[in-house]
């Protein structure tokens, strides 16, 4: 069963969610939260909780407050995946207020109508990226994916609002303790969301807060019509911290607009969840809760690569273990023919004397059999070292080739490494293998890439020869 682990930094807390199941429905088992007081303690307090939770190895994802990127709503001619990435691509180039190269972008498609695709552009600084990667980074997390608080209230919405319980388009309003998201949802999608960097902490309650969150949901009502002139808000579901009960009533008079206070733990029952400092686990547990083929995807270039090498190294540790198998059974299966060989040239040599030649037939038959079984098991051995090679493989070291020098009984590998300590550790752990008789490190050189420096290394692996 797959764990699956997420992290929210706010302004005031730092949260964990811990889930199980499979990657498509996930299970929230707990959540965990303690208080932030500096940007600088986030590290700290992430391995706090990473020790209070008794993490294990699990996915780890990151939640990125709407609150610090831009939206834009941009109509294209093309309805193809591949062409409108490249549309996008070429917008961001010419409208973002910032340089490609120090943003982060993403986008998802809001309509498709006639030959055009309404999407929202959605791009982050750089700079906001790598601080929350940082933090994980700290606390030794590798992290899979970086995503938007938004769709953690949609993941929430999908289970904690029944169908008849809200009319869509519908206004998913989150209080929190220092951020109020707004997120408009249609048709199982988001179509519009906005961010205030105010929440309950900030907020003094009563009629002061409705009449608060009276003017955010307009403000976002004219956004909406601004953004998407053939879309308005038919309901709103009110949920997080406070009185939203009483919240609800004063906005439904306002508004004009039907108000359902819905409670924020109702989606996680079962669920073991902090009672101080008092939060929404909307955002957190929605995402942990989500299928990750339906988040938004605002991790950095390096983030991705490292995730489609793990799963590449994942799939040959696999395919190894199978051509494994396979080579074991062929093994079994030509012993047990060589041994029955054996023994009918045995019965043969009884009677050499009135059938040599089937017996000298029989005997160049099983010389054959020993030939190919000892050429399988010098296969064999070196689909084991693969797969030995593959596992002592660490997150910091990235594999880029192998080459294979059968007659001298030598794997060249070849990648890169965080460090040059990195590449010797990896040396030793590769020299401690069975099968494995020498690691020569032919060499290693120092090159700086956009995210940091990387070392990169061949080695020759000496493989024993079979006794």
């Amino acid at each position: 069963m797959a764990t699956r682990l997420v992290v929210e930094w706010t302004r005031l807390t730092l949260r964990l969610a811990l889930a199980e199941g499979s990657e498509a429905h996930p299970r929230v088992r707990s959540i965990f939260c303690q208080p932030v007081s500096a940007p600088e303690e986030a590290t700290a307090v992430l391995k706090s909780l990473l020790k209070s939770a008794k993490v294990g190895a699990a996915d780890v994802l990151a939640v990125v407050s709407r609150e610090q990127v831009i939206t834009r709503v941009v109509k294209f001619p093309a309805v193809d995946p591949i062409e409108l990435a490249k549309m996008v691509e070429l917008y961001a180039k010419a409208q973002l207020p910032y340089a490609r190269e120090q943003a982060i972008m993403d986008f998802h498609v809001l309509t498709r109508q006639q030959g055009f695709s309404t999407v929202a552009v959605v791009a982050c600084q750089r700079d906001v990226i790598d601080r929350h990667a940082a933090v994980l980074r700290g606390a030794a997390l590798s992290p899979r994916m970086l995503t938007l608080s938004p769709w953690g209230v949609l993941g929430w919405y999908r289970q904690a609002v029944r169908p008849e319980a809200s009319r869509e388009p519908c206004l998913v309003v989150n209080v929190d303790d220092a951020r109020t998201d707004l997120v408009l949802v249609g048709g199982g999608r988001i179509l519009s969301s906005r961010s205030i960097g105010q929440g309950a902490q900030d907020w003094a309650g009563g009629a002061e807060t409705a009449e608060l969150l009276m003017q955010e949901v307009e403000r976002s009502r004219a956004a909406i019509r601004k953004e998407l002139a053939d879309v308005e808000v038919r309901s709103v579901v009110l949920t997080g911290l406070g009185d939203t009960a009483a919240w609800s009533e004063s906005l439904a008079q306002r508004l004009g607009l039907p108000v359902v206070p819905v409670e924020s733990r109702q989606a996680f029952k079962g669920c073991l969840m902090p009672t101080a400092p008092p939060i929404s686990p909307v955002v957190v547990g929605g995402v942990a809760s989500s299928d990750l083929r339906g988040l938004l995807n605002v991790s950095p270039t390096e983030i991705r690569v490292q995730v489609r090498h793990r799963q590449q190294v994942q799939e040959l540790v696999v395919i190894g273990l199978l051509l494994l198998g396979v080579l074991a059974m062929g093994a079994g299966l030509l012993g047990l023919q060589a041994a029955r060989q054996h023994q009918f040239a045995q019965r043969l040599d009884l009677a050499l004397t009135t059938v040599q030649p089937v017996a000298k037939q029989a005997q160049e038959k099983n010389r054959l059999h020993q030939f190919v079984a000892s050429v399988l098991e010098d296969r064999r051995q070196l689909g084991r070292m693969l797969v030995d090679v593959f596992g002592a493989t660490p997150a910091t070291v990235t594999l880029e080739g192998f080459a294979f020098e059968r007659t001298r009984r030598e794997v060249v590998v070849r990648g890169s490494a965080a460090s040059a300590k990195d590449v010797l550790d990896y040396q030793s752990r590769l020299e401690r293998l069975g099968g494995v008789t020498a690691v020569q490190l032919k060499y290693s050189t120092l090159r700086t890439t956009p995210s940091g420096d990387r070392t990169d290394f061949e080695m020759v692996v000496q493989q024993s020869r079979p006794s």
